[in-house]
């Protein structure tokens, strides 16, 4: 085999004697392959190379690097764009270089086994076809919407003209990977190898597609790939115009219109969708990435996502010696929740509850969660079956002494919590972590009649499990460092993000959500219907409305939880009456009922006569007066209560870095990712206006508004919760 191009350190070129190219990327001294400003200027010499070589009769693009394609451009690079005129450049020459592998006189492969993401699938567009291995790493995505961005590199053009519209715009619109089974599936791939055999089979498919023959196969399998009624729709321009309308529609209920990339997708696609490809095209592609690179929302955007990945790698360390077993106590919604986590993770799981229906229920949970995965056709019925096997059922003790750690998911009641955890430890060997998922009760509390507490932890699991990806790891005050270590390592195992925070009532999300959460019954107890807060809230960016979601959550657990955090921090947690009413009412416990702020009964929410007639009758008794306050009142009541509280919670030491911070509020609450977190949002606010502001409200509705110390030290100071990015 010929190896030409050794000058280049990222791309190398290896000819086999049958004159077929085989272009090998390897980025010096990464782990992944990413498209950086020197191996895309690298890529187009050797591009050049190729071309001027007659003798060649096909090119194969594979990646040198283990279970990896091209994760896509680099992503600092991208957050290092000062102008409009800088983003274009950027785009067009991506573009311009992507279009010489288009303009290759000979069958061009890309061999993607690993992640192929971003720009790097943008890469195997402009190939003429793309074998993808059956591996379960395998997965290929435009996820730059995700970044407030849209694909920049030809990604808008060819992806609609090689896919049926609905699936192209859905991959550009979600951002979400596919499988190498599902880009088969829907035509993105032109054929599955086996990663053992990758050199092996993609020659063959290359000496396939250098026939007649060959390539009327691959032309089948695509046209097969789109006989469904929306892809044959989606080749007229009336239907194309229905598919183009809806997704707009559809983007616009998602995401309240706050988000300008998704819509600017929709626009670049419905403008430039023609057969044939043309200059313009790329350059309407190109003027809307420039736009998009430069806002401050892809700014945020891009700095959750490096911040996602910086908190990947925070907590480092871990055990001696691996996790493979584990118990959970309580085998309800959350304690299956969390044993689906750990059985999806590889570990053999043991449930225990009281009953033999209870440990049914946490079994049935964990089993839908499954079911979800094979739904969507992320997991095999096959790898499901597998994984519940690795869940067993108990009633009494029996099974638990080889497990390395034990979850507690018992009601948040620290009398019976102290009763299961100290039956745990008399239960289980002296090498195994106790762990409680509890939501607001101290581990300095809980510990109390634990006789090791060194290796007790808490780990703080958000509902609903299966879709929640943020762990707080709890640490109390006489915690190892190598439990911590061990407990963040199996969160991470688990495909979660692990937060270490200090231990406090309610720790660091629902210390910072619930006084939102009760503000919003203050301002319904005041007046304020449930619709308008919620509405007020939705537009400011928040994924729902606080009424909405507490009654997601369960007005009494909610309820609950708050009382816990009113006894723990005082008047300025103190829970408006109304709540206890709707409580007492004894029927209005939230979506699990079909009754709470809304009704539930019919599929789509709406506002609840009941729960408007208990807030009359409270308003009387309590002597409230109706209020008018303006959508502006009701969001800054509602965030700058957060803003003040996360103050705090810096102060304290419950977290020790804004960026954790925010990051724990996005992946915790949904808070508006846009705005780039809690606390950027009140920097890009302004500090002192945010000092203002809650000094105004404090004056109109009380002291639970007067500024943290810790804020009227940066205001005073002209200083920011985060450092210049």
């Amino acid at each position: 085999m010929m190896k030409l191009n050794t000058k280049t350190r990222s791309w190398t070129i290896h000819i086999d004697p049958e004159w077929v190219a085989w272009l090998v990327f390897n980025l010096p001294g990464e782990k992944v392959n990413k498209l950086t400003a020197t191996a895309m200027a690298e890529l187009d010499e050797t591009l050049d190379e190729l071309a001027a070589d007659e003798r060649i009769k096909a090119v194969a693009i594979r990646s040198e690097k283990q279970d990896s394609f091209i994760v896509g451009a680099d992503i600092n690079e991208l957050l290092a764009i000062a102008s409009v005129a800088e983003a274009r450049t950027k785009s067009e020459l991506g573009q311009r270089i992507f279009a010489k592998i288009a303009a290759l006189e000979v069958p061009t492969v890309a061999v993607i086994h690993g992640a192929c993401m971003g720009g790097g699938l943008e890469l195997a567009l402009a190939c003429d076809y793309r074998l993808v291995s059956d591996h379960p790493k395998t997965s290929l995505a435009v996820p730059e919407v995700n970044l407030g961005i849209l694909p920049g590199w030809g990604g808008t053009q060819r992806l609609p003209r090689l896919l049926a519209l609905p699936v192209a715009l859905k991959m550009m619109l979600a951002g979400k990977p596919m499988s190498g089974r599902a880009a088969r599936r829907v035509g993105l791939a032109d054929g599955a190898v086996t990663p053992a055999f990758l050199a092996d089979q993609t020659r063959r498919f290359v000496d396939g597609v250098l026939t007649p023959a060959g390539v009327r196969r691959v032309r089948r399998r695509r046209r097969r790939a789109q006989r469904d009624l929306l892809s044959r729709l989606g080749r007229t321009p009336l239907g194309r115009r229905f598919i183009l309308h809806r997704a707009r529609k559809d983007v616009l209920n998602r995401t309240h219109g706050v988000y300008p990339a998704p819509l600017e997708i929709v626009d670049v696609v419905g403008r430039t969708l023609r057969r044939r490809l043309e200059p313009a095209h790329f350059a309407a592609e190109a003027e809307a990435f420039s736009r998009l690179a430069v806002t401050a929302i892809s700014r945020n955007l891009v700095g959750l996502f490096l911040g996602s990945q910086r908190m990947k790698r925070r907590v480092k360390g871990g055990p001696d010696r691996p996790t493979i077993a584990a118990g959970v106590v309580g085998a309800g919604i959350m304690g299956g929740g969390i044993a689906w986590a750990l059985a999806r993770a590889g570990l053999r799981v043991r449930m225990k509850d009281i009953n033999w229906p209870a440990v049914n229920q946490g079994t049935a949970a964990a089993a839908g969660m499954f079911k979800s995965l094979v739904d969507r056709r992320k997991m095999t019925k096959g790898a499901m079956n597998l994984a519940m096997h690795r869940i067993t059922g108990t009633i009494d003790w029996r099974g638990f002494r080889p497990s390395d750690i034990v979850i507690e998911a018992v009601v948040e009641n620290l009398k019976i919590k102290h009763q299961v955890l100290t039956e745990i430890e008399t239960h289980v060997p002296p090498t195994t972590i106790i762990a409680t998922n509890t939501s607001s009760l101290s581990l300095r509390a809980l510990a109390t009649p634990l006789q090791h507490p060194r290796r007790f932890v808490g780990l703080h699991f958000f509902n609903p499990v299966n879709r929640m990806q943020l762990v707080e790891v709890i640490a109390g005050k006489k915690t190892s460092r190598d439990t911590v270590l061990a407990a963040a390592e199996l969160v991470r195992r688990m495909g979660k993000l692990p937060i270490v925070v200090g231990d406090c009532p309610g720790f660091l999300v629902n210390r910072i959500l619930l006084p939102y959460l009760i503000e919003s019954t203050w301002m319904f107890e005041e007046g304020v219907t449930t619709d308008r807060i919620d509405h007020a809230l939705e537009r400011f960016g928040m994924p729902m409305g606080p009424l909405r979601l507490v009654d997601e959550v369960g007005i009494d657990t909610g309820y609950k939880v708050a009382k816990e955090l009113e006894s723990a921090y005082g008047e300025r947690m103190h829970v408006a009456s109304v709540l206890g009413d709707v409580v007492d009412a004894g029927t209005l416990l939230g979506k699990k009922s079909g009754r709470g702020f809304y009704l539930y009964d019919n599929g789509t929410p709406r506002p609840n006569d009941d729960a408007n007639a208990l807030v009359s009758a409270a308003r009387e008794r309590d002597g409230v007066a109706p209020i008018e306050v303006t959508d502006a009142d009701i969001v800054d009541r509602a965030v700058l209560i957060m803003v003040n509280e996360a103050a705090r919670c810096l102060d304290e030491g419950v977290v020790d870095d804004p960026e954790l911070l925010d990051m724990a509020m996005v992946m915790g609450t949904g808070f508006a990712p846009f705005r780039g977190g809690l606390l950027r949002y009140a920097d890009e606010r302004g500090i002192e206006r945010v000092h203002d502001r809650l000094e105004e409200l404090a004056d109109r509705y009380g002291e639970r508004f007067r500024p943290a110390g810790f804020l009227q030290k940066l205001a005073k100071r002209g200083r920011r919760f985060h450092a210049a990015r």
